[in-house]
């Protein structure tokens, strides 16, 4: 975890320092960037592009990402690219390491006991985003109720479905099978669909800014797709709802919270439970920004209460 931070400390230094133009919009309103490389909120995007660039300029964006729940780590890194405060393209991995004890309490649940111990393991993912802007301005059109609103998609590639669990001895008693198939999971990728409602009221309540966000999310994926995607009982697409309300106290702070429904298709081991977070964002200046959160996952394999702390940072260039 100390390397975690240190790593994020390091990435926001480097990005303070540089005197890239970073774009013309509000700060903040390019938002933080997702676990899943998407601009928004930490576990939900946005409708806001991502960067600061305003119709006339194009703006990237760095990001790394830090989760720590008891015996599940998840860290996570990637880019992004703004296109005329229209069009964003993202890419993100995602890796997450679960500990020897997981491994080895489903092994012995699923052998009855005969098998007890097993080796950690990890789940890698690759997520490709693309997101449009399709109508409104949620800044700059105050006197409308009409939010901005942005349509997109994430493809995600699982790359340890088909992984081997190795036991102490190096064995493998379930070839080719990684975590996600073992607890039921169908496929091993998938593609979310969303659509994203996002509101900015400027001095709304006592002089500070309020935001609100709704996202609709088209989806098979299970636990975000790092546990697959789809079952053998349920191959059908759901609606999920995410939504993000967050305050504006200063210029450079955001605290807000958030939550995001999943659906449950794996059952089991794999339940799902909606996940929740409250969080504080700090905005320096447009270079970078760096947000805490606690985050709280419900049930995760072997570990039904999961709540940990987020940290993520995003440079703008």
């Amino acid at each position: 975890m100390i390397k975690a931070i240190l790593f994020c400390l390091g990435f926001c230094l480097i990005s303070f320092f540089s005197c890239a133009n970073t774009g013309s919009r509000l700060t903040a309103t390019g938002g933080i960037t997702g676990f899943e490389g998407t601009a928004g909120g930490g576990i939900t995007p946005w409708a806001f592009i991502s960067g600061y660039g305003s119709k006339e300029e194009i703006n990237g964006t760095a990001n790394v990402q830090y989760l720590h729940l008891n015996d599940y780590t998840l860290t996570t890194f990637g880019a992004s690219l703004g296109i005329y405060d229209r069009i964003e393209l993202s890419v993100q991995r995602q890796s997450l390491d679960i500990s020897s004890g997981i491994t080895s309490n489903v092994f012995s649940l699923l052998t009855d006991g005969a098998i007890s111990a097993a080796q950690s393991t990890r789940i890698d993912m690759d997520i490709v985003s693309a997101k449009v802007k399709v109508l409104g301005d949620g800044v700059f059109t105050q006197r409308s109720w009409m939010p901005q609103v942005a349509v997109g998609a994430q493809y995600k590639k699982h790359r340890d479905f088909d992984t081997t669990l190795l036991l102490p001895d190096g064995s493998g008693p379930l070839p080719n099978q990684g975590v996600a198939r073992i607890l039921g999971a169908k496929d091993d990728s998938g593609t979310d669909f969303f659509v994203s409602a996002t509101k900015l009221y400027l001095g709304h309540i006592n002089g500070f800014n309020l935001l609100t966000n709704l996202t609709a999310r088209y989806t098979k994926a299970n636990t975000f797709g790092l546990l697959g995607f789809a079952s053998e009982n349920d191959d059908s697409y759901k609606v999920e709802w995410e939504g993000s309300l967050a305050l504006l106290t200063s210029p450079s702070t955001v605290i807000g919270v958030e939550f995001r429904t999943q659906t449950n298709r794996l059952g089991g081991l794999a339940e799902e439970d909606t996940v929740t977070d409250a969080f504080i964002a700090y905005f320096p200046n447009k270079s970078f920004s760096l947000t805490a959160a606690y985050v709280d996952l419900g049930n995760l394999p072997m570990q039904p209460s999961s709540t940990g702390f987020y940290l993520t940072a995003t440079a703008n260039f």
